[in-house]
């Protein structure tokens, strides 16, 4: 693959360099330490994938990403950063990355998950993808995230968008309260939100209810 690394931190850049040159499936890497004319370097290098370091939540704010893959649908992102934020982590994903590594991470999970690019897969390192590997294989097809949902699950999941509270949702469903509410969990976990308002967001934006 012909790989862009952009890195701000001299010692890591050089670390990182010889690091992905030493890979059997990168081809030419082309260094920055800046994003300056980004969009012109990946246009004269036809860049298969980009290494990104920042701020999760500054490349969001700024659409970084969004606007590359509008420009350059191909294009694999790799995303370097500190956060662990799952609700930061799953914005980037959402305008368009396809990975995201953490700057603790062993070599071995920055191998994995070249490899995982390279095989047209996503990739998250291990801690995450109990959390949020739901969310990001399946981004915006409401068939593929149905099927990971169960028939109970959309019941309960719509109960919520319609508004019902637990004790009405519980009776309507003939379920108890406490069961209701490890539905509601389970559901915050899958989607990968913090709370019911989430689940909401998440169901209206991505249709995940029958009504729409």
């Amino acid at each position: 693959m012909n790989t862009i690394l952009h890195e701000s931190i001299p010692l890591l850049r050089g670390a990182l360099s010889v690091h992905l040159n030493g890979h059997i499936q990168i081809s030419s890497l082309q260094i920055l330490d800046t994003t300056n004319q980004l969009e012109d370097i990946i246009a004269k290098s036809k860049t298969d994938l980009l290494w990104l370091d920042g701020s999760l939540e500054a490349v969001s704010s700024q659409s970084l990403i969004g606007n590359l893959k509008k420009k350059f649908p191909d294009l694999k992102i790799l995303v370097f950063g500190n956060e662990t934020d799952v609700i930061e982590i799953k914005k980037i994903f959402k305008q368009g990355a396809h990975a995201y590594l953490c700057k603790t991470c062993e070599a071995g999970e920055i191998n994995d998950a070249i490899e995982a690019l390279a095989q047209g897969k996503s990739y998250l390192p291990p801690s995450f993808q109990s959390t949020l590997h739901f969310w990001i294989s399946t981004p915006d097809d409401k068939k593929m995230r149905n099927q990971r949902l169960t028939d109970r699950e959309k019941e309960v999941l719509q109960l919520i968008v319609d508004e019902f509270t637990t004790i009405e949702i519980a009776k309507k469903l003939f379920i108890s309260q406490c069961t209701v509410e490890t539905h509601r969990l389970k559901l915050i976990q899958k989607l990968g939100v913090k709370n019911t308002a989430g689940l909401v967001r998440e169901a209206i934006a991505n249709r995940l209810c029958f009504c729409f």
